[in-house]
């Protein structure tokens, strides 16, 4: 008896130590499951822009890099406090420039824009089928794999991409983070708001836009967990936001600053910018088919996976994913899911704009309040959509395998047999977010094309560094966007980025709605350009603190012919790309005398933003248990 109850004690003894063994295994599986899904998406962006790794700068729409660039000072002196969020990131850029070649960051960046938004799909689906019907094991591995490859290949990402959005794609990539800690957090799931706070706050600093994104994201879910978590998740929502507008209050004080002072690009919005930047119809000139499957930019002429494959297939490809995202939603009872249904919805009606008429009274409304001026891009909308259909998909993928092995268990299938069964289930699965946006993983079919800037470029910005004056260069042709030859395609002004010297170039993208600088030094030179004067240019720019005019000889270079005429200015340079004019008239008055030729930067409120955002991180280890 003794030795039976010995006997049958040290097995009761066992099953703790058993546990721990097991629980060690599956942090082992884990962990080696997180590295080949690291490796997997670093793969899948090395094939996306394998075409670029030899060298040279992607210089497209509105990715812009320079050798020798300082993003600081250019997020400072011309994107304003609305994209002070970024200054972190951007220092972190400058700094790294000081060690590496400037093309190497920018090949690192964008192939980490892609790379990551594969593992954030696949960490945030961990969660995501943690709090669905798969238990606490983070589903299936394919499951994880399926969210994190639709997540970051897809018409959505591609498009943002080949339009040069790489700040946008940036914070897109850690949105799904930001969404499923966000839920964590409010529906109790997780004591602190920390890893919530740290990934919103990582999406506002690369991109304003994306930051709300993830506040419509976290309202959605919130309101998901409500019937569940009640008060309790009110009052832990309102807890985070507080530390959230603290800890970014860095670039949110000075941002609110300008909107004040009339002085943010937010107040240059208006209906022409609803309808200019309004989806297209990219898929049978229908804008809200498009949409849903997530296409429908606002500027046409890219190559789309349908002008390569069959459209057929392409339809195919996404009625696939359509039903594997509802196959994760229905039945299932969990808040985050039908959170995440919700981020759908609200990504689907807004993402159409004013392009459809039931919609666009909502959106014109939406867009007269300060955050949603910002968000005039309708088609931006849509990463909520392909949110939804990743972290949805995986919940799918996960029963769609279960179902697979139930049929194989219930045959009788023996394991030798069943296991290519399983494998064709695991690559057919898989293959799917590949095959919707084929061109994307092959070399984005050419898309981008490096290129170096010509010997002109470096020639004139040698000749003003040789100038240690204080002085204005401007830019013409007096366009935001110019066609040039030598980079492959149309690029927003690379001059100020480039030269050492403050440019002033155009913040017109000659779309009907206007510029978006709000300083007088842009107001007076377009009013003077749109009609020249015949005699003093030089005299009527000096005041603007302008000594050199460069024309670039692309686009309408011709109208600016009578700058040659002018008896104030001289030829210094005269290059196959450039052409540079120096001011005879500029006598090199004080720089405190020429009005702004940017964004005011308000010193004092980016100061006391900075100091709440610090004392707000700093506080974070000592929240007490009113927090939780």
């Amino acid at each position: 008896m003794t030795d039976g109850r010995g006997g049958g004690g040290g097995r009761g003894r066992d099953r703790p130590a058993w546990g721990r063994l097991r629980a060690r295994l599956v942090e082992r599986s884990r962990r080696d499951e997180n590295r080949i899904a690291a490796l997997a998406f670093l793969a899948v962006a090395v094939a996306a822009f394998r075409p670029t790794l030899g060298g040279g700068f992607l210089l497209q729409l509105d990715a812009v890099f320079a050798p020798d660039a300082s993003h600081l000072r250019f997020a400072l002196d011309s994107k304003g406090p609305l994209y002070y969020g970024r200054l972190p990131f951007v220092a972190l850029l400058d700094a790294a420039a000081l060690a590496l070649p400037a093309w190497t960051i920018q090949r690192a960046v964008f192939l980490g824009a892609v790379a990551g938004a594969g593992y954030a799909g696949y960490a945030a689906a961990t969660t995501a089928l943690d709090a669905g019907t798969a238990g606490d094991d983070g589903g299936r591995f394919e499951a994880r794999l399926f969210a994190g490859l639709l997540y970051a290949v897809n018409p959505f990402v591609y498009v943002r991409l080949l339009a040069g959005q790489w700040y946008f794609v940036l914070g897109y990539a850690v949105l799904p983070l930001a969404v499923v800690a966000f839920h964590a957090y409010v529906a109790g799931e997780r004591d602190r708001p920390t890893r919530a706070l740290a990934w919103v706050t990582l999406v506002a600093v690369f991109d304003p836009h994306a930051a709300v994104l993830a506040a419509l994201a976290g309202g959605t879910t919130l309101l998901a967990t409500l019937p569940t978590a009640g008060r309790r998740a009110l009052a832990r929502a309102g807890r985070f936001c507080a530390l959230a507008v603290g800890a970014n209050a860095y670039w949110l004080l000075p941002a609110a600053t300008a909107l004040l002072a009339g002085g943010s690009q937010l107040s240059t919005v208006g209906t022409a910018d609803l309808v200019a930047y309004s989806p297209r119809g990219s898929v049978l000139g229908d804008v809200p088919l498009s949409v849903s499957m997530l296409y429908g930019f606002w500027r046409g002429g890219y190559l789309y996976p349908f002008d390569v494959v069959p459209l057929w297939a392409v339809f195919g490809c996404f009625l696939a994913l359509v039903t594997v995202a509802v196959y994760g939603l229905i039945d299932d009872g969990d808040p985050l899911a039908y959170g995440l249904a919700g981020c759908a919805v609200a990504g689907g009606v807004l993402g159409v704009g004013v392009a459809v008429p039931a919609v666009a009274p909502l959106f014109r409304a939406l867009a007269a309040m300060p955050v949603g001026a910002g968000m005039r891009e309708a088609g931006k909308f849509v990463a909520l959509l392909a949110l939804a259909y990743a972290l949805l998909g995986a919940r799918g993928v996960d029963r769609l395998r279960a179902d697979v092995d139930a049929v194989l268990a219930d045959r009788g299938t023996a394991p030798g047999r069943a296991r290519p069964v399983v494998a064709l289930f695991v690559v057919l699965v898989l293959s799917v977010p590949l095959a919707y946006t084929v061109p994307m993983v092959a070399g984005f079919s050419g898309g981008f094309q490096p290129t170096e800037y010509p010997d002109d470029w470096h020639a004139v910005d040698d000749r003003l560094d040789r100038d240690d004056g204080e002085y204005r260069v401007l830019y013409l042709p007096w366009h935001q966007y110019l066609r040039y030859d030598w980079a492959g395609g149309t690029v927003a002004s690379p001059a100020p980025l480039f030269f050492g010297p403050e440019v002033v170039a155009s913040r017109d993208p000659d779309l009907g709605v206007g510029s978006q600088a709000t300083d007088p030094t842009h107001r007076r030179l377009g009013e003077l350009l749109e009609s020249p004067p015949e005699a003093g240019f030089g005299r009527r720019v000096a005041p603007l603190g302008v000594k050199y005019v460069v024309l670039s000889r692309t686009a309408d270079h011709e109208r600016y012919g009578y700058l040659y005429e002018q008896s104030d200015l001289a030829v210094v340079y005269r290059g196959e790309q450039l052409v540079v004019f120096e001011n005879r008239a500029f006598d090199g008055s004080d720089p405190g005398s020429w009005p702004p030729a940017g964004p005011a930067v308000p010193w004092r409120s980016l100061a006391a933003g900075a100091a709440v955002s610090a004392a707000t991180v700093a506080a974070l280890g000592r929240l007490g248990d009113g927090w939780r």
